[in-house]
């Protein structure tokens, strides 16, 4: 419920800053941010009650196409859902003058229940079944994206990670990113260019997951907005260039005690083995044992699958490591309060709330069961022949998420028919595309 003590702080936010716009934003179910501008004046009277907007707009493709979901078809004529403005989340857009930005939750317009589509939502349920347990699950992410021109050319061409001078080439806008979303409240630990052209990585502050899930999103956001105020444009597609490397989302977790506040991850009460923590050793067997199934989830775009490739810096198969870049996910050990995991297989291009969601599920159902824990890699783990196979297609990815009785379990019914359903028309879309290749290679000789 919004309080008058919530609407003062709302007006003294807005007369100091002179806010006249309010961004109410809240990602659709491909993780894209929806939403509306709406005057200040306005906005406390949409903080009580929400807005209203069609509940298609959580299920369309990317380009807004209808198609028929479980969620919503057609024959129901499209009703309305209600966004309602989280008002902890409201802060000056330091990146628009005069402009404030809050995310909303997404509800049943009749009951007010949260939609079984929200992903926000599901990643908040998440984050309630850990704290049954006794922790705080706490995350970062790494992400890529490549900045070009109006056009969408690369700024530079060629390799050149970790160059001080390529990274001087695009400071103006990675620079200005960094100092307005530090203002904003995220903090952006680090960034470099990367193993593509004009390729950068960021890496986002710890904290907990689904604040961290909110600054990802915002930050993706935020990098296409700067950048086009620079008189360029950013892209977190998985690949967006032949023969050049993709754009990861790396998602490092770990387990806060409740009680002692402390990195459960970091205790040692196991003897031998890389991994001394066997609260760590279940989570680890629980990320390992839903890979294949979370695929869909990760990597979600037919694009996605042009990244996971041999010698990517992407997995392909299911498989654990110590300070090793070619396993699924690497074990960070030895650091007091940052031991962690690193989960690598989620592409850029994946909604941050579905990814840590799938994240948190899997983990907890390896705290939940014995499972095995499958050798470590101790070498290149693209040689790795025994391991299960990452799927390298969307259509491959979406029957393992439509026969999953995990995901089902974790995230309903509804969502999982509708997330497929989804997934199923953009497979269906690009099977009927004539594509340039096509035309090259066949068009003369047959």
């Amino acid at each position: 419920m919004v309080g008058p003590e919530d609407l003062a702080r709302v007006k003294e936010l807005f007369d100091r800053h002179d806010v006249h716009t309010v961004e109410c934003a809240f990602a659709d179910v491909w993780g894209l941010p929806r939403g509306k501008r709406v005057p200040a004046s306005h906005f406390p009277k949409l903080a009580e009650k929400g807005f209203a907007l069609a509940n298609v707009v959580m299920v369309w493709d990317m380009w807004c196409n209808l198609f028929d979901t479980p969620f919503c078809t057609s024959d129901s004529g499209w009703p309305d859902l209600l966004a309602i403005p989280d008002l902890s989340t409201l802060r000056l857009a330091t990146w628009q003058e005069g402009t404030a930005f809050c995310i909303c939750d997404t509800v049943d317009e009749q009951t007010h229940e949260p939609l079984p589509v929200d992903t926000r939502n599901h990643l908040r349920a998440a984050v309630e079944k850990v704290r049954g347990h006794g922790y705080e699950p706490m995350m970062a992410t790494e992400i890529e994206f490549h900045l070009c021109t109006p056009d969408w050319v690369p700024v530079y061409r060629g390799v050149h990670t970790y160059s001080l001078s390529k990274g001087g080439e695009v400071e103006p806008v990675t620079g200005d990113v960094r100092r307005k979303l530090e203002a904003f409240g995220i903090v952006v630990e680090a960034c470099n260019v990367e193993y593509g052209p004009a390729q950068v990585e960021v890496n986002l502050e710890y904290g907990p997951a689904l604040q961290v899930a909110d600054n990802t999103m915002i930050f993706k956001y935020v990098v296409k907005e700067i950048a086009r105020q620079h008189g360029l444009r950013a892209t977190f597609m998985a690949k967006p260039f032949f023969g050049e490397a993709g754009n990861g989302l790396h998602v490092h977790q770990s387990l806060r005690s409740l009680e002692t506040g402390k990195n459960a991850f970091a205790e040692s009460d196991l003897s031998g083995g890389t991994i001394r923590s066997s609260l760590m050793r279940r989570w680890l067997t629980g990320l390992l044992a839903h890979q294949i199934e979370l695929t869909a989830i990760n990597s979600p775009t037919i694009n996605s699958y042009k990244r996971v490739e041999d010698y990517s810096f992407a997995p392909t198969c299911v498989t654990w490591g110590g300070d090793n870049r070619t396993v699924a996910v690497r074990a960070v050990m030895g650091h007091g309060e940052s031991t962690r995991l690193e989960a690598r297989g989620a592409a850029a291009d994946a909604n941050p709330y579905l990814v840590q969601a799938g994240l948190l599920h899997a983990g907890l159902d390896g705290l939940d069961r014995e499972l095995p824990l499958p050798d470590m890699t101790t070498g290149d783990a693209y040689l790795d022949t025994t391991s299960p196979r990452i799927p390298t297609s969307l259509e491959a990815a979406v029957v393992e998420l439509e026969r999953s009785a995990f995901l089902r379990d974790a995230f309903g019914e509804m969502f999982v028919g509708t997330f497929a359903a989804m997934l199923r028309h953009e497979v269906d879309v690009f099977a009927r595309q004539v594509t340039d290749w096509e035309r090259d290679r066949y068009i003369e000789v047959t």
